[in-house]
């Protein structure tokens, strides 16, 4: 018996032959046919963002300026002149990331919220950073504006 004449071996779990073809059949009659989930609800229209857009401060509170402690910053909707007081706090790298200006953006969350800088200096970074993320979008270019 020659190379040639020998059934071939593969590496791994392969099964060949006659007995190893029903084992085959028995496993693929036992295995369940796979669920299907029902893809979600398509909305033909964007979400809407309604404002004032409210953050919890969940690390801490932070001093208004005359002098409560708040736990919720309110901040108002971003304008024009908002970006050209203190420039845009986000811009997009050569590799697509989304990077945030972080003295912009502490200067406009200040504007938007009214509560001064120095008083912003105050939150906790955790607190700090969810709300510059959670406004970082409205900083960023909408594409569908590009005919």
């Amino acid at each position: 018996m020659n190379v040639m004449d020998k059934p071939s071996v593969r590496e791994g779990f392969v099964l060949t032959g006659k007995a190893d073809e029903e084992q085959r059949k028995q496993q693929a009659r036992a295995a369940p046919p796979p669920e299907l989930e029902e893809p979600p609800p398509q909305d033909d229209e964007p979400f809407k963002e309604s404002w004032p857009i409210r953050v919890k401060l969940i690390h801490g509170t932070v001093a208004n300026n005359v002098g409560e402690q708040v736990e919720v910053l309110e901040f108002r909707q971003p304008r024009g002149g908002d970006i050209n007081r203190y420039g845009n706090p986000c811009r997009v790298n050569r590799e697509g990331d989304v990077v945030i200006d972080e003295r912009k953006m502490h200067y406009i969350m200040a504007a938007l919220c009214g509560i001064l800088p120095p008083l912003l200096e105050q939150m906790d970074p955790r607190d700090w950073n969810s709300c510059a993320y959670r406004l970082r979008d409205f900083f960023l270019p909408d594409l569908r504006a590009w005919l």
